[in-house]
């Protein structure tokens, strides 16, 4: 454990000459998961206080004090755990894009099926009823509106919260930690199956920004067992080469993932949309154009008016006899009218 301390001591050391704080909050949030001795809390409590001007010296000191109790370590090893190290964080970064872009394509998505749904769903519907019954477009028409039905009813049911910018950021920022914690490519394999669990649930909860159930997650991860990741507890050489091998080949399917999320065809449309909400009421006005006029065509399409329905089916209903005797009278009444013709 003192050997351990003193490497992320000496990271410390060196981010501070680089200015680099994210380096420096993410050693520190280690180190303060190990057991410390005064001399180690009271440089955690200067860099909280960002009295910089002493870490390095007091680092420096401690590191001289504490130099008995360090343990030779393989330089291979060191430098296989430090491209494990490295690879984590890449891998940390594509999970933070990748779900970032699931989160932000579910939210429009659900946002577009709020408001236009209803409205596409009418139309499918109409289209359907335009065409003539039992053709193949019809069937087609048919399943076109079947199967937009349930996709809609799913995104509703799979819609996200609604968050402000300020606590999107927060939900983001905990998320973030949260999947560090436990990302079940990064654990040692005791620790990988928990971990999987607790990846699919706090995923499933950023989706939906389920702020809540994000922080609640991120708590239990601080709050109870630590899950062991490799590069910081594993020190056989074949391990580390195997682990690197797969989070090689982890990290090439998340940068083909994330490369695909960003060609698809709703973020594309996201990145290209200024004003969302001028964009849904242009949207919704071609549309309701579009449905009046599947209206018009179906009127168009009715049986003749009830008048004509009328006449023709009395006339179905008129026997022979009674035709035959109508057709006498005409005959009587054009003699009579070529008699009176005849007269005058």
């Amino acid at each position: 454990m003192p050997n351990t301390i003193l490497k992320r001591l000496d990271i410390i050391k060196n981010a501070v000459a680089m200015e680099d704080d994210e380096l420096i909050a993410m050693q520190v949030a280690k180190l303060e998961e190990l057991p410390l001795d005064a001399k180690v809390m009271q440089i955690l409590a200067l860099i909280s206080t960002k009295r910089f001007q002493y870490v390095i010296q007091l680092i420096e000191q401690y590191k001289h004090d504490n130099s008995g109790v360090m343990v030779f370590q393989d330089p291979q090893i060191q430098g296989l755990k430090l491209e494990l190290k490295l690879l984590e964080n890449r891998l940390n970064e594509l999970t933070d894009t990748q779900a970032d872009l699931e989160r932000q394509i579910n939210e429009f998505n659900s946002e577009y099926m709020q408001r236009l749904g209803s409205l596409i769903e009418a139309i499918l519907k109409k289209r359907a009823e335009l065409l003539s019954d039992d053709s193949v477009e019809q069937q087609e028409a048919k399943q076109d509106y079947e199967n937009f039905e349930q996709s809609f009813k799913q995104q509703i049911k799979d819609a996200p919260q609604t968050l402000t910018p300020e606590l999107q950021q927060q939900l983001k920022a905990a998320y973030r930690k949260a999947s560090r914690l436990c990302h079940p490519d990064k654990l040692t394999d005791d620790f990988k199956a928990q971990g999987t669990e607790f990846f699919k649930a706090l995923s499933e909860a950023y989706r939906h920004q389920d702020l809540p159930r994000v922080l609640e997650i991120l708590h239990t991860l601080e709050t109870g067992t630590t899950l062991s990741t490799v590069s910081d507890s594993i020190n056989d050489k074949a391990i580390l080469q195997s682990k690197i091998a797969a989070l090689r080949l982890r990290i090439a399917e998340l940068e083909a993932a994330v490369i695909a999320l960003q060609a698809s065809e709703s973020y594309e449309l996201i990145q290209e949309i200024d004003d969302k909400e001028a964009y849904f009421e242009q949207l919704k006005t071609q549309l309701e154009a579009e449905y009046e006029c599947l209206v018009q065509e179906l009127e168009q399409l009715k049986p003749k008016a009830a008048d004509d329905v009328f006449y023709e089916s009395r006339v179905s209903e008129v026997s022979q006899q009674d035709w035959e005797a109508y057709q006498a009278m005409l005959r009587e009444d054009e003699e009579d009218e070529s008699y009176w013709q005849d007269e005058f």
